[in-house]
This record gives structure tokens, C-alpha cells and sequence, in this order.
């Protein structure tokens, strides 16, 4: 299985790093970037498979919830995120 990341992508900003919500399967990315709901005027999600695991190519944000429905409907697995990145951290003290 092929690991990629969801990140997002927006008019207007140019972060130094992939502002990404979650570490998925490229299946999964696929299932979602393909969905029309994930979309806004000025932004969308996008996926990518390079800098995976560089946190210095890419930063995880905290994911609002408004995209569970998307995850939810099409059977996503997360495999990584903000809130487990914080979990992991936690732990670890």
C-alpha cells in the first residue's frame, strides 16, 4: 500500500510547507480529491506522495471536521494526522 498525504491547497497562500490534514492510502486520496465536496472557491485538496514523512516538506494541521462525511461515506482509513501527531507526542513525555 502506497502512503501519500491530503494536503491543502489554496489560492493566496504560499506556505514553505504542505499544509496537510492527513497521511491515507493513495486509493483512499483518491476517493477523496475526487469528491466534489472538498472543494471551495478559492481552494481544494490535493495529494502527493513525495516528502511523505519530511516534516520539513510538509506540516500537519488540526482537521475542523468538515470533511468526516467525505471520509465516512467513502471508507477512509487515516493513517496519520495533527491530532495523532499530538496523541503520539503526549505519549511520549
Amino acid at each position: 500500500m502506497k502512503e501519500v498525504v491530503v494536503f491543502i491547497a489554496s489560492q493566496h497562500t504560499a506556505s514553505p510547507r504542505l499544509r496537510a490534514l492527513w497521511k491515507v492510502s493513495e486509493e483512499d486520496a483518491k476517493k477523496i480529491c475526487s469528491d466534489r465536496r472538498i472543494a471551495g472557491r478559492s481552494w481544494m485538496l490535493c495529494w502527493t506522495a513525495a516528502g511523505v514523512d519530511n516534516p520539513n516538506v510538509r506540516e500537519y494541521v488540526p482537521d475542523d471536521g468538515r470533511h468526516a462525511d467525505v471520509l465516512a461515506e467513502h471508507g477512509v482509513t487515516v493513517l496519520d494526522s495533527f491530532v495523532m501527531q499530538q496523541n503520539s507526542a503526549a505519549q511520549s513525555i
